[in-house]
């Protein structure tokens, strides 16, 4: 298959996609939103997701439930080889999750630069995450400049797509998206108690060119995730504002 075919499975309604992230289990076990994952699965789709992020063993479990209906990124290692697996899957992409210091090591890039070569290869859509983070406090880094330099790593690289952190504002994320030349999703880090932030990352995200979200616990962990997945699929493929997404949230949820 084609990689623009593939990318179409991802951005299925437009120029922006919705991809929810639920390849948490291999790091943080059996949370809270995950523990049924494919009652979560049915959810994620009737809220309006575009793609999803599985390990390999959930693809396998959940393929049943997206086939035909959202597209399937796997969750990788940074093993060139596992992107073979992912086509054998039938997934239309793969991802890779980098979460320190930029610049990277060389032999991070050597490692991520052979992830890409292999996508162009077998014609996988690549997503790469590069999120800017200290190793000295394990804290993500929102600096406009660092996230900037970030998301252009994961271009340079060869990612298709890039994954990286909301530097809090429309007019700073606007200059990460100027400065990277391929589309940039962004992450929804830890769960967040503020439904209207989440909504204003997206919104922010998206007014200044950002291609959309890929997001997890600020989703499957909502006590209605339906509802949220809902309210930001309006604001994604609806051009909604933070407002009618959150009203209609408020409505859903009470």
């Amino acid at each position: 298959m084609d990689k623009i075919l593939r990318m179409a499975e991802i951005f299925r309604k437009g120029k922006r996609t919705f991809i929810a992230a639920m390849d948490h289990g291999l790091f943080i076990g059996p949370v809270a939103g995950i523990k049924d994952v494919q009652k979560t699965v049915q959810e994620m789709l009737a809220g309006g997701a575009d793609a999803f992020f599985f390990t390999p063993g959930i693809a396998k479990i959940v393929a049943n439930h997206i086939a035909g209906k959202a597209g399937l990124v796997m969750s990788i290692p940074d093993d060139e080889t596992s992107v073979i697996e992912a086509v054998k899957a039938g997934a239309v992409g793969v991802k890779t999750t980098y979460f320190g210091p930029v610049p990277l090591s060389q032999e991070k890039n050597r490692q991520l630069t052979r992830v890409a070569h292999a996508c162009d290869e077998w014609n996988m859509v690549y997503v790469i995450e590069v999120a800017p983070m200290d190793p000295e406090t394990n804290r993500l880094i929102y600096d406009p400049d660092v996230v900037a330099m970030a998301a252009r790593i994961g271009a340079e690289i060869g990612g298709d797509i890039v994954k990286t952190v909301y530097t809090g504002n429309c007019e700073t994320f606007r200059q990460v998206v100027e400065s990277c030349p391929v589309p940039i999703v962004i992450l929804g880090g830890p769960k967040v108690e503020s439904d209207l932030e989440v909504l204003k990352w997206v919104k922010g995200c998206v007014d200044a060119g950002g291609a959309g979200v890929a997001m997890g616990r600020n989703i499957w962990q909502h006590e209605n995730p339906r509802a949220m997945a809902k309210a930001i699929s309006k604001i994604l493929h609806e051009n909604a504002s933070v407002e009618e997404a959150y009203k209609e949230l408020s409505k859903a949820s009470h």
